[in-house]
């Protein structure tokens, strides 16, 4: 066997075609029957690219709608899963977050087992075909679970249990996909199949983008069963679409090429290979007598189970190795779908009269993704190419860093974000907020009251205004209440009135007014109305102290709401009172409803969100230029690397990478090891630029595989070691006398043309 390995600056070879069945020695398939026998076919010349398309296999278009339509289920209900475990299964922020890559982690641990069904018991095919009918079934499971008027536990079953299925579906297909739509291709297509994973990442991304711009609109614009939130719609739409993506599939079956799967056990193989080479290793060094020294360890178990084998443990093994540091890329880059989202909720999103929700923000990452992909194909790999060695690898490291600094750059921003928050009182303390008419000495406990925000232990007070006395029972820890305090007209009593308010900024971008007033006031039992900007009513509630009524901007609209509010008055226009608001996302107000001449009063309890969500781009920019760099060329490059019977194997290593990297964002994020988002989002970035200094370090040390690495040869029997073979094998290994034979190597000049070395064996 003639064996050829490049260094790192190399460029990876086009790779032949090669079937081969269990126990049998590996054989290569001429691509084409007019090819020469012996050689390989000649590779495509460079075209355009509406040429290019034209000589693409059919059946990777259906893949490719497959897959456009696959992600789009998988990503649009990811996009709301956060803000579904918070609303309706009412986690706290760091338990949400630790459930969603909990999600996840299974999502990309399930593909080990994907990739053993498909090349080892039903083919890449089959498993696709099964397992996408499952898939459906998951998504039914937790539209249906999201259904507000079922039982509390059914719900929890359905959701989880759909959770689970999903999980385990998406996993099941994920690593098969991409290698079956490269399958599609011939060996002389290599430029072809290296483009057409370009174009593989544009409809993953379109999917997602046009997901995440239309569930979190379903989400949050659209109410249903009664419930404020319309999550069985939601959930439900990126079902159908993974319906169509399963007819898609079906519709692209005779343009297939399939390839059957290699009946037996290959893990078990790999690791029988593995122990034998270790076993021969320790004994040749301890208890035999020295052999020929080999090359690498596993080369001690070629003689007995052949290079083909061999060659591909060893890719698994180096990949496998140079993929550890690049678990902690996916430990920052999923985050966009939980931290990221919450940092968002506490931004303002309206960018000019158009409003964007929390969840949608993630749109950014494929629209960037889109965008920049051609850019990238056709203007700046070219030209960094003329200047400098692109290669795998050193795109990944530069994309590892990228993602590094957009960390750096998000807890920048979640400081400014930071300085708008409200605190909250401190554990067994209460906050009380004092508005009112009334004048005078005003003690609680015998302390005085201010008229601002006040900060006292919870309990039951005792309160004097004036000569009348009054029990408040604050006894809700860490609680947040309004003090309304009012005189009569002849200020000879005092009113009160005390409720409590959500200290915490409001969700989905609403605006919280508050009414105060005393509770024998006239206008108790009246109408209040809240009219838009145009004087289209919008919401009306009954008035009563403490009765709230959230403002929820549409996706577009102004700012600017009118409330009109009366005793008797059914329509806005016979109320006699009204008030100007600036409805600002997150904030709540507490007004002060007068049933008399002077104009109401609005004071805030909580500030609104000041700091736009235009300031989370430069951070979505630079880690999507990193997702580029290193998640197109690593899918690429793990199918590159894996000896033909480990393609699917490997790209499921290169997906447990994203499992292991949510299993840290478990451990970091979701256990509220760090308490302060900030101080997290540093703590990811200086974690990910320590760990690609190491990324580095090995990529240097990295030797791509090439394509004859993978060729079977035959042991000699000197190579062999007798006494590990059965009889019937050590018979077939002696020495036989044959007619000499012409053996052809083929092998790359300096040019890159093919050369044919004749050799008389």
């Amino acid at each position: 066997m003639t064996k050829k390995t490049r260094k790192d600056n190399d460029e990876p070879s086009a790779r032949p075609r090669i079937s081969f069945a269990a126990n049998e020695p590996l054989l290569i398939v001429d691509p084409a029957p007019t090819a020469k026998r012996g050689r390989k076919s000649e590779p495509l010349p460079e075209m355009g690219l509406i040429d290019s398309l034209r000589h693409y296999p059919p059946g990777v278009f259906f893949m490719l709608g497959n897959e456009f339509c696959e992600r789009f289920s998988f990503y649009g209900m990811r996009a709301i899963l956060t803000l579904y475990l918070i609303h309706e299964h009412h986690f706290s922020e760091s338990t949400a977050t630790f459930f969603y890559h909990a999600f996840v982690c299974l999502a990309y641990f399930s593909p080990l087992f994907g990739s053993i069904a498909a090349d080892n018991f039903f083919g890449r095919f089959r498993v696709i075909l099964w397992v996408s009918m499952v898939y459906v079934g998951g998504h039914a499971l937790l539209s249906v679970g999201a259904i507000p008027d079922l039982n509390a536990w059914l719900r929890s079953f359905m959701d989880f249990s759909g959770l689970v299925v999903i999980a385990l579906a998406t996993g099941g297909i994920k690593p098969c996909v991409s290698a079956f739509a490269a399958d599609q291709f011939n060996e002389n297509q290599q430029n072809l199949r290296t483009q057409f994973f370009s174009f593989f990442y544009f409809a993953i991304n379109a999917g997602s983008l046009v997901a995440i711009m239309l569930t979190p609109i379903l989400r949050g614009r659209v109410q249903c069963f009664g419930s404020e939130y319309c999550f069985p719609l939601a959930f439900g739409v990126p079902g159908v679409l993974m319906l169509i993506a399963f007819v898609i599939f079906l519709m692209g079956w005779r343009f297939y090429k399939i390839t059957p799967a290699e009946k037996g056990n290959l893990l078990w193989k790999v690791c029988k290979c593995i122990g034998y080479a270790v076993k021969r290793k320790f004994s040749t060094g301890c208890c035999r007598k020295q052999e020929k020294p080999v090359e690498h360890w596993l080369d001690y178990a070629a003689p007995k189970y052949g290079d083909q084998l061999v060659a591909g443990v060893k890719s698994l093994f180096a990949v496998s190795m140079l993929f550890i540091p690049v678990v902690f890329f996916w430990a920052l880059y999923d985050q966009q779908g939980s931290t990221w989202v919450l940092q968002a909720r506490r931004m303002d999103g309206r960018i000019g009269p158009i409003t964007v929700l929390p969840d949608q923000i993630n749109t950014v990452n494929p629209l960037i993704i889109i965008l920049m992909v051609p850019v990238f194909e056709a203007w700046i790999y070219p030209a960094a190419r003329k200047v400098v060695k692109v290669t795998p690898l050193r795109k990944m490291a530069f994309g590892g860093i990228l993602a590094a600094v957009a960390f750096i750059m998000a807890g920048f921003v979640q400081l400014k974000v930071n300085d708008t928050m409200e605190p909250k009182p401190n554990f067994g303390s209460v906050f009380i907020q004092r508005y009112g008419n009334a004048t005078g000495p005003i003690t609680l406990n015998g302390t005085d009251l201010s008229e601002s925000k006040s900060e006292h232990p919870s309990g039951i007070y005792s309160l004097q205004a004036g000569d009348q006395n009054f029990e408040l029972n604050l006894t809700n820890p860490q609680g947040a209440y309004v003090l309304g305090l009012f005189s009569n007209p002849d200020k000879s009593t005092t009113s009160m009135t005390l409720f409590p308010y959500a200290c915490e900024k409001s969700e989905n971008g609403r605006t919280r007014v508050y009414l105060l007033l005393s509770n024998d006031s006239y206008l108790v039992g009246g109408n209040l109305f809240v009219l838009d900007n145009e004087g289209v009513l919008q919401w009306n509630i009954t008035i009563k102290p403490g009765a709230y009524v959230d403002i929820q901007p549409p996706i577009i609209s102004s700012p600017d709401y009118t409330i009109k509010y009366g005793k008797n008055c059914t329509r806005p226009e016979d109320c006699p009172y009204q008030k100007e608001i600036f409805a600002q996302m997150g904030a709540a107000h507490v007004l002060h409803v007068i049933d008399n001449n002077d104009i109401p009063e609005l004071h805030t309890v909580v500030r609104p969100n000041t700091v736009n969500l235009l300031w989370q781009l430069p951070q979505f920019f630079v880690i999507t230029i990193g997702e580029l760099l290193f998640s197109i060329t690593g899918l690429e490059f793990s199918y590159s690397q894996a000896a033909p019977n480990m393609k699917s194997v490997l790209t499921a290593v290169w997906l447990m990478t994203t499992f292991l990297g949510n299993a840290i964002d478990m451990g970091i994020s979701g256990s509220h090891i760090v308490s302060e988002p900030a101080a997290e989002f540093f703590v990811y970035a200086g974690l990910m630029l320590l760990v690609m200094v190491i990324f580095i370090l090995m990529a240097m040390n990295y030797t791509y595989v090439d394509d004859s690495t993978f060729i079977e040869r035959t042991p000699t029997p000197t190579e062999v070691d007798e006494h590990e073979l059965p009889e019937k094998k050590r018979s077939a290994l002696e020495p036989k006398m044959t007619a000499p034979k012409e053996e052809i190597h083929t092998s790359v000049d300096k040019t890159g043309h093919d050369i044919e070395e004749h050799n008389s064996v």
